[in-house]
């Protein structure tokens, strides 16, 4: 029994370095700003004042991260479905970061729930995390 293997992209692997340096590259830049900014902001605020600018800004930057995570189960819950449709992992005409075996059959329908139990435990992290976040949003006003 021969198995049917999906060689890597070397072109997607490529790509996905260069955006994956571009994105900590932002990341720091924008951290290092921000920084410099509150660094400025708080040297003549008040203690009590400086807590509730940071409380909300927590608050955004949590709140935009569970929205993330949201939309990750999103996508997920997307592969779970086609993954159970098509019978096959990974599925036909994706393209693969490394080479991978193709799975079908109940083998495929294995990585399928696993994909819908990924995507539901997102999905209450991310609400969980939108709610608390909201809290500590909405507590800095």
């Amino acid at each position: 029994m021969t198995t049917e293997i999906l060689h890597a992209d070397r072109k997607l692997r490529r790509v996905t370095v260069i955006v994956l340096a571009i994105a900590v590259l932002t990341a720091f830049a924008l951290l290092y700003v921000y920084q410099a900014w509150l660094t400025q902001k708080a040297a003549g605020m008040p203690t009590t004042q400086l807590v509730e600018r940071l409380r909300h800004d927590i608050g955004i930057a949590a709140i935009g991260s569970g929205l993330c995570l949201l939309l990750l189960a999103g996508y997920a819950g997307l592969m779970a479905y086609r993954v159970k449709k098509e019978g096959r992992w990974p599925l036909g005409g994706a393209r693969v970061l490394r080479d991978t075996p193709v799975r079908r059959g109940q083998s495929a329908l294995r990585v399928g729930r696993l994909l819908d139990i990924a995507a539901f435990a997102m999905i209450l992290f991310g609400v969980s995390a939108v709610i608390l976040s909201w809290r500590l949003f909405s507590a800095a006003h």
